[in-house]
């Protein structure tokens, strides 16, 4: 290899922030890098890119470092590629003899990695072909520059965006809606954040700042998505900063992407640039570059708009409040900003917030900035802290002022009465690890697993499906027989539902779908882990909802003051709702709030001594308070969502349809009801342009309640597909591999599409 010629690199390690430190440093030593996260799809990017160098982690999810190691020695461009081991587990004398004996390795280094280290070894491997360290990339363009700029790398999304909203920044502008308004001069975007989690807000907060306009939408407080007019924070541009494509990828995904008319991470894929799970990272880090833009603002105004609605896109920020305040502020803030804000505030007295909803939010602290924040006691000043050297001074200013702005400290001209008042979430830790006063009431025994047990595949299926024609039949018709009609019953909340008998009618039926339509209706639930979750939350409700205020918190009826305090930390910190602001189910975050207030209420009750008072007699005279009926509507609900699972699996659609449509009169804010009702109605005649229009109004409804789950994507797919659409199919099937990127069905049409195109 000649000198200063390109030295490609690839890293595996599914440790994000690994991944980030090694790529950085490489790539300002003039190294040109590619990231994987597993070995599956590290091996697939090795046999289609030549690379110089591996860099390997040995811990990785499904196939581990040693396996992957061999696969590649098997290859015949991986013969003499140096492959340099990492391992923060498997690091001493003899493991390190063995990467290099048996495993092939020209070294295995300890985690974490010394850059000096890693550099001595990469020149003993490369020899004369080590790169020479790049300049300094330039600035980026300024954005009165972006139209000229930004054309050859924005995709048509990003244009759409970016026209999408200017249109809604000009139609809010003039609205008299907005509850939050105000200038960044005079108030911080973090400040804004706080106040609009305090509020629980749901909506629009529009942000103007000379020709750059922004939308951050909120649900409950926590914001979820952002959209952005500037063409520099487009997704390949992001991918090229995150070091996961090079230029001349980015490029050459555009002219494809222009030419087959489709997505550019759909299209990345396809060249073998990146993984699925790439792509769904890349999309989330060109949200948090958009968001994390706004704190460097100091200028600029915002209005909040509680009516706009949240748009039902794949990708969530899947990040508290507090965590982005943090990290907004470290990122954002340096000493002059700081002073700013900070002003006349270092001779006064930090005090731990009295409110457990803010002071147990998670903020994504590393151990010291929770050292630094545990030792806030209300009786320390902000230059007393800073003398402790936990933090630098400058890291220690932007914690304390993030933390203010996230309201889990306060900043007071008094020191606390009496002692030092003990952190909450030190207090709820420390209650966690001990057991005090009576025992915990034990949690339910859980839910026994579900077998499902899928029906066989049509004898002779064949999975590559032929394309409809104005000449073909698309689908057979199915019509409820006359054994199904009526024939569902309401099932006891939570019960399994019985085993249904599929009729010889049934059976024809199923014989003439499609097979990949039969296997998804055969397939478990649309999220099982969000499944699982909502299990188990509707019966800690269940059981929570039977016991009494000290039974729930644990404690005895003598307990006193303090120790129901530090039962109901240690409760509030494991239930609090940021365990649960990104769930996807409707019923997830309802049955976690209702969990959290049912502790609140216990501990309001037993902490105000009239309140307890006047409780300990409704107990003794045995009156139980009502505690509202919405767990057992969630219940029954649910117990009618898996009846119709189990009648979808024995293909008797009819049925199944009907207990879609009764799960949806019990609880209609379920996404996964609505999907599933669409995609049973298909089945009932699939002939029927009503019945069809019916039914993708159906799944389009799911994804508007849901985005975030990929087989409401996924049914809407194949129905397109299924009636002659293929156009619409593939962004469907695109959108369900950013919603889900295992969604190894949606892959293989994606290639079927491609392949019928060419």
């Amino acid at each position: 290899m000649v000198k200063n010629e390109t030295v490609n690199v690839l890293i595996v390690d599914d440790d994000r922030s690994t991944q980030r430190v090694l790529a950085d440093a490489l790539s300002r030593h003039g190294f040109t890098i590619t990231v994987e996260k597993d070995g599956e799809w590290a091996l697939k990017t090795f046999e289609k890119k030549k690379f110089d160098v591996v860099l390997l982690d040995l811990l990785l999810p499904g196939t581990n470092g040693y396996e992957v190691a061999k696969k590649m020695r098997a290859l015949p461009r991986g013969k003499r590629v140096p492959i340099i081991m990492i391992s923060g587990v498997y690091k001493n004398a003899v493991h390190i003899r063995e990467a290099v004996q048996r495993h092939g390795a020209f070294a295995l280094l300890e985690k974490p990695v010394r850059m000096p280290v890693l550099y001595d070894t990469l020149k003993e491997a490369l020899g004369n072909a080590y790169p020479s360290p790049k300049p300094a990339p330039p600035p980026p363009p300024p954005v009165e520059d972006d139209e000229v700029t930004g054309e050859h790398l924005a995709d048509t999304s990003a244009y759409e965006e970016k026209t999408q909203v200017e249109s809604v920044t000009r139609r809010e502008n003039t609205g008299s809606l907005q509850v939050i308004r105000g200038d960044f001069s005079q108030r911080s975007f973090a400040e804004v954040l706080a106040e609009i989690y305090r509020w629980k807000g749901s909506g629009a907060l529009l942000l103007r700042r000379d020709k750059v306009r922004k939308i951050v939408f909120f649900r409950d407080g926590v914001p979820q998505s952002v959209k952005s007019n500037l063409l520099a924070e487009c997704l390949g541009r992001v991918m090229v900063r995150e070091k996961m494509i090079s230029e001349a990828e980015c490029e050459e995904s555009l002219v494809r992407m222009k030419a087959k008319g489709r997505q550019q991470g759909t299209v990345l894929i396809e060249m073998g640039c990146i993984s699925p799970h790439n792509l769904q990272y890349a999309l989330k880090m060109q949200l948090q570059t958009k968001l994390y833009d706004v704190f460097s603002w100091e200028l600029g105004d915002y209005q909040f708009n509680p009516k706009a609605e949240l748009p039902a896109d794949t990708i969530a920020l899947d990040l508290t409040c507090a965590q982005i305040i943090h990290e907004g502020v470290r990122l954002c803030y340096d000493e002059k900003r700081l002073e700013k804000w900070w002003a006349g505030d270092e001779h006064r007295f930090v005090h731990p917030s009295e409110h457990p909803l803010y002071a147990l939010q998670d903020a994504g602290l590393g151990e010291d900035e929770k050292q630094l924040l545990n030792a806030v006691d209300g009786h320390k000043t902000v230059a007393t802290l800073k003398a402790l050297a936990i933090l630098s001074p400058l890291d220690t200013d932007r914690l304390l002022f993030a933390m203010k702005c996230a309201q889990m400290i306060e900043v007071r001209d008094r020191p606390a009465e009496g002692k030092p008042k003990v952190n909450m979430a030190k207090l709820a830790e420390a209650a966690q690890k001990e057991p005090f006063g009576a025992a915990k009431p034990e949690a339910p025994p859980p839910l026994p697993p579900r077998t499902v047990h899928a029906p066989p595949a049509p004898k002779g299926a064949d999975f590559a499906l032929p394309w409809p024609n104005a000449s073909a039949p698309r689908f057979q018709a199915h019509e409820a027989s006359p054994s199904q009609k009526g024939e569902a019953k309401p099932a006891k909340p939570g019960s399994r539902a019985p085993a249904v008998e599929a009729t010889p009618r049934d059976q024809r039926r199923a014989g003439s779908l499609l097979p990949e339509l039969s296997s998804v209706v055969s397939s478990n639930r649309l999220s099982g882990e969000e499944s699982l979750k909502r299990e188990r939350l509707a019966t800690k409700v269940a059981a929570m909802r039977k016991l009494d205020y000290f039974e729930i918190l644990g404690v005895p009826t003598s307990a006193a003051r303090e120790e129901i305090k530090r039962a109901y930390f240690a409760l509030a910190k494991e239930y609090h709702p940021d365990k649960h602001f990104g769930s996807s189910s409707a019923e997830v975050r309802q049955l976690a709030q209702q969990l959290y207030d049912l502790i609140s209420t216990a501990h309001d009750t037993l902490t105000d001594p009239i309140e307890r008072e006047r409780y300990l007699k409704e107990v003794a005279a045995g009156v139980k308070r009502e505690m509202g009926d919405d767990v057992g509507r969630i219940l029954a609900a649910e117990g009618k969502f898996q009846k119709g699972e189990e009648l979808m699996r024995q293909r008797s659609y009819a049925a199944a349809h009907a207990m879609f449509k009764e799960a949806i009169a019990l609880y209609r804010e379920e996404g996964e009801f609505h999907a599933w009702l669409g995609w049973a109605e298909f089945h009932l005649n699939a002939n029927d342009h009503k019945v069809v229009d019916s039914a993708v109004t159906n799944i389009e409804h799911a994804i508007s309640l849901n985005p975030k789950i990929d087989k409401p994507y996924l049914f809407l797919g194949y129905i397109y597909k299924a009636t002659g659409r293929p156009d619409k199919a593939e962004k469907q099937f695109e959108k369900a591999i950013q919603a889900n990127p295992d969604c190894t069905e949606a892959l293989r049409e994606l290639r079927l599409l491609g392949k019928a195109r060419r």
